[in-house]
């Protein structure tokens, strides 16, 4: 565990034990969470396999389907708040 710094740009820098034991890269993507009290989590993913698990766990789901029940209840949402944007 080590402590670092924030730089004015918002950036912090991984200590390079870290880096090594992880196996972090220039092109390591990292998912940053706000927990709670605090408390941040940086999770290492990989695009790639996060794409082909999407993929496999949704092969028997409609997302079109599912994807135009989203839109048109957000429309119909804009209707009963805003019905002159539709008139």
């Amino acid at each position: 565990m080590e402590i670092v710094n924030i730089d004015k740009a918002g950036r912090i820098v991984i200590p390079g034990v870290l880096r090594k034991k992880l196996k972090l890269n220039e092109n390591t993507k990292l998912l940053i969470a706000d927990v709670k009290n605090d408390i941040l989590i940086i999770k290492k993913i990989n695009i790639e396999e996060l794409a082909e698990q999407l993929e496999k766990d949704f092969k028997n789901i409609k997302i079109d389907a599912i994807v135009g029940k989203v839109q048109s209840d957000i429309k119909e949402k804009i209707r009963e708040r805003h019905p002159s944007v539709f008139s």
